[in-house]
């Protein structure tokens, strides 16, 4: 993997280089849960570098996450602790251009991270490769990274592993920049600077939230008050997906039932949560169905 003149559309928008990305974690909220595997493929137009650890959390990898990536604790046990990596992470990949699959994820594990680590951010910008499939390929019958690789007939070996994934990125936007929709592409994919993070304080999860914890680690549907929005004060159902950080502020990230949409929730705008009995929880669940096989 040292030839970079198949990234040659790449390398002509970004001609300091850049990096694809690609995490492996215990979970999907970097609030709650921890990175077990870093990969990083740097291209510049001296060649391309592989950067791929495993890391050991210092918790329990849950079954169901073991199930998605096959990584197992005693896989990670002896590993370096994140502590360790990520000052050898920061140095691969200095301030180049960043890209990953479902950006807001991968960025979130690594600035609580650091801010965990008391770790100094980058100025480091970060692309989304979902938005640039959206972007390039709209006629995808999904952007999921599996099915755009099938679709453009990209190198994906062993899904779910973060060498192979953070590859697939790779080719997926060097392929989208290839097209007539370079402008389109760089506007859609462009997410924000890592350093920009530093606005977020990390502020703890609130009392009447911690109840967050749980329900996000089972994804059941909940009933949320928030302040904003069309449904202003008023509860809404939520499938929660993750407790994710952003620029901005913490967010609950989840399907609104109300929209069939996913969407961002400050932490700091949710009044009350409200859990759901047995009953409600079948007819939430019924209504998301029908909401589904109606949108699908």
């Amino acid at each position: 993997m040292n030839d970079q003149r198949e990234f040659a559309p790449l390398l002509e928008i970004f001609p300091q280089g850049l990096v694809a990305l690609d995490l492996e974690t215990t979970g999907l909220s970097p609030l709650i849960d921890r990175i077990i595997e870093l990969a990083a493929i740097k291209v510049t137009k001296e060649g391309v570098t592989v950067f791929d650890t495993l890391i050991d959390p210092k918790i329990a990898i849950p079954d169901f996450t073991t199930d998605i990536h096959g990584i197992r604790d005693e896989d990670v046990n002896g590993k370096p602790f994140l502590s360790d990596v990520l000052p050898q992470f920061k140095e691969f990949i200095g301030e180049l251009p960043l890209i990953a699959h479902n950006a807001k994820f991968d960025a979130g594990f690594l600035v609580f991270a650091a801010h965990q680590q008391k770790f100094e951010l980058t100025q480091n910008d970060f692309y989304c490769t979902v938005k640039a499939s959206r972007a390039a390929f709209p006629e995808m019958p999904n952007h999921k990274l599996g099915t755009v690789a099938k679709e453009l007939d990209l190198p994906l070996e062993n899904h779910h592993r973060a060498t192979d994934d953070a590859l697939a990125s790779l080719h997926l936007f060097n392929k989208a920049l290839a097209g007539d929709k370079v402008k389109k592409v760089l506007k859609d994919s462009y997410m924000f600077k890592l350093s920009d993070f530093k606005k977020n304080k990390f502020p703890p999860l609130p009392e009447k939230l911690q109840v967050l914890r749980k329900k996000v680690e089972s994804q059941v549907l909940i009933d949320i008050k928030y302040k904003g929005g069309s449904h202003k004060g008023k509860y809404r159902p939520i499938k929660p997906v993750a407790l994710l950080p952003m620029p901005e502020g913490n967010i609950l990230y989840g399907l609104c039932l109300l929209s069939n949409l996913y969407k961002s929730f400050s932490l700091l705008k949710i009044q009350d949560i409200k859990e759901l009995n047995a009953e409600e929880i079948a007819q939430r669940y019924k209504n998301l169905k029908e909401i589904t096989s109606k949108n699908s």
